[in-house]
């Protein structure tokens, strides 16, 4: 099987270019491609940029100029509920366009809905099962000490749920409120998942997306998540797609 490894920015998964073995570097447009092998394993990983658009142009791309099997995304995530902190790990079960609404065109009748009504695309429970194995054995190699260059401190929580996608960084406490009123079932917030997802549906391929929680979506979030992602995510992420392979 060969997956599609996808992160949005470099500091998410691009150090594990340095594990892919009879590495070949192909470029499509604007974007590079790095294709080989993992443990023995199939990949091909690019950056996607921000937002749908660019998930999706990736996830295509990947799908039929490379025909990859499946696509992982990892990367960073905005928190929609208290219980969630800053570096702890969402595993998607569904993966959610929040910011799409055509509840006015309910009731129209005489036209059927192109593809989807819904934005809502449930994670295939085989890959939402190869995702929580990584993200665990990830969690056990922490208590093990076996990373070094990640801080002692760093503890965890792993949950199981809905990630919301739209085309925005949210950084208030409004504009949370405002997705959470229409989906209260979404633990976090980011801007590629759900685009991936959907193009993965019109391929009838798998995908899964871990994201890790780099900020609360409220009025300090540009500041945790230039933190976050300078100080700990490369480290982190780049590990639990390693685990991917194995």
């Amino acid at each position: 099987m060969k997956t599609g490894l996808i992160g949005a920015m470099r500091e998410e998964i691009l150090l594990l270019e340095h594990d892919i073995e009879n590495l070949k570097i192909v470029e499509h447009g604007v974007r590079k491609f790095y294709e080989g092998t993992i443990g023995g394993k199939e990949v091909v990983m690019c950056l996607s940029g921000w937002g749908k658009v660019a998930a999706a142009s990736t996830a295509t791309s990947l799908i039929n100029l490379f025909g990859v099997d499946q696509i992982v995304f990892i990367g960073l995530a905005g928190s929609l509920k208290a219980h969630l902190e800053i570096g702890d790990i969402v595993v998607a079960d569904k993966l959610v366009q929040h910011d799409i609404d055509l509840s006015r065109l309910d009731g129209f009748h005489g036209v059927e809905p192109p593809f989807y009504k819904k934005f809502r695309f449930p994670v295939r429970k085989s890959a939402q099962r190869r995702a929580l194995e990584a993200v665990t054995q990830f969690g056990y190699n922490l208590h093990d000490k076996k990373y070094p260059e990640i801080s002692s401190d760093y503890h965890p929580k792993v949950y199981i749920g809905a990630i919301g996608t739209g085309d925005q960084f949210v950084a208030s406490a409004k504009g949370k409120e405002k997705i959470t009123a229409h989906h209260p079932d979404l633990l976090c917030t980011e801007m590629e998942g759900a685009a991936i997802a959907q193009v993965a549906a019109d391929y009838s391929i798998p995908c899964s997306v871990i994201r890790i929680i780099s900020d609360n979506a409220d009025e300090e979030a540009h500041d945790s998540f230039a933190q976050f992602l300078f100080r700990d995510i490369s480290k982190i992420s780049v590990e639990i797609a390693r685990l991917m392979f194995v």
